[in-house]
């Protein structure tokens, strides 16, 4: 009986547990509708505020509205420089984004001087051109991240499949970044007059980089001596196919050997002519090739020159009015609260008193 009685209480205390739990949820979710009520209500009693204030002060508004269109007019008119920005792209294989970094930030530092005397000799331009210069960025088109990312790429898949180094080398062609040596360089000007003067200093100048310009001649440098092997072994192969055609034409005659393609050169046998001329037409290509740096010269070439853009960058007159009547409309709010608040002070200093 006993047991039957402990029960019975057992499973009273869990029904009314239950049933708590269920009251302190219910009541938890209409706490945090509530909430969410009350917190919207809110925003809507403040825009009506604030409305409210605006219509009861209208004279106020339009005078702090009017001030401040009037001096955007005057700012956009008068007060502000008028600027220009061109950009232009230059390859370099052995410039980084650190080192045309750091050489910006020193143009940059020589255009805060007021008579622009250091930017006009570092650059080698007029100072009248050096007065127009306001600003020099640059950035790469490749982030340093990136290519880092590119490079463990590589060295990953080198070392999980090496027993398949065909199908690893087309895919590394596949994701090697083709503009990894390009660089986007910025100007902000005053004239866009002297764009047309500014590209090639600009180009000399980082051109001259002792840096850039000791790699640029070693490598012009080794180019020509290659050339130079590649057209002396060219005329050996020339003497060696002049030699070739004497023997066939030998053998054409004597027919000494019938059905046997060899070809009797100083008592030895060349087997296969063809290659003589395969490495000849190879060579030929090499010195093609060479041709071609040396008269472009990839290691370093300007891709896209400065363009002279006649339509400022500056912010134009409708921008600024537009931030001028929101900037005005805010800080009547400003003016208002604040005189209020201070309204609010002197009540309290007279109860006080």
């Amino acid at each position: 009986m006993l047991d039957l009685c402990q029960i019975k209480l057992m499973e009273d205390n869990k029904v009314k547990s239950t049933s708590s739990d269920e009251i302190d949820l219910s009541q938890l979710f209409r706490w945090i509708g509530k909430g969410f009520s009350n917190f919207g209500q809110g925003i809507l009693n403040a825009l009506a505020s604030l409305r409210s204030l605006f219509f009861k002060n209208k004279v106020f508004f339009g005078i702090i509205i009017l001030s401040g269109v009037s001096l955007g007019v005057i700012f956009s008119e008068f007060l502000q420089k008028k600027h220009y920005n061109s950009s232009m792209i230059i390859s370099c294989d052995y410039l980084n984004s650190r080192i045309l970094t750091n050489s910006m930030d020193k143009l940059n530092l020589l255009c805060l001087e007021k008579e622009k005397e250091g930017l006009a000799n570092e650059l080698k331009i007029d100072i009248n051109t050096a007065k127009n210069i306001l600003e020099f960025n640059s950035k790469a088109f490749v982030s340093e991240k990136d290519l880092v990312e590119i490079e463990v790429l590589k060295e990953q898949l080198n070392n999980v499949a090496l027993d398949k180094k065909d199908i690893v080398n087309k895919v590394i062609a596949k994701i090697e970044i083709e503009n990894k040596n390009a660089f986007l360089i910025e100007v902000k000007v005053l004239d866009p007059e002297i764009i047309k003067n500014l590209e090639q200093a600009l180009v000399n100048y980082i051109k001259d980089n002792s840096f850039i310009q000791n790699r640029i001649s070693a490598n012009a440098t080794t180019l020509l001596e290659r050339k130079a092997k590649l057209q002396r072994e060219s005329k050996k192969l020339d003497s060696l196919k002049a030699v070739l055609f004497e023997n066939y034409a030998s053998m054409a005659k004597e027919n000494s050997r019938p059905g046997s393609n060899n070809v009797i050169l100083s008592d030895k046998y060349l087997t296969n002519p063809l290659d003589v001329f395969s490495q000849d037409l190879t060579i030929h290509s090499q010195i093609q090739s060479i041709d071609y740096q040396l008269s472009v010269k990839p290691d370093f070439e300007v891709v896209d020159g400065l363009t002279s853009f006649k339509e400022p960058d500056s912010a134009s007159l409708p921008k600024i009015l537009v931030i001028a009547f929101f900037s005005s409309w805010v800080m009547g709010y400003i003016i208002l609260g604040l005189f209020k608040f201070d309204r609010y002070l002197a009540s309290l200093s007279k109860t006080e008193a």
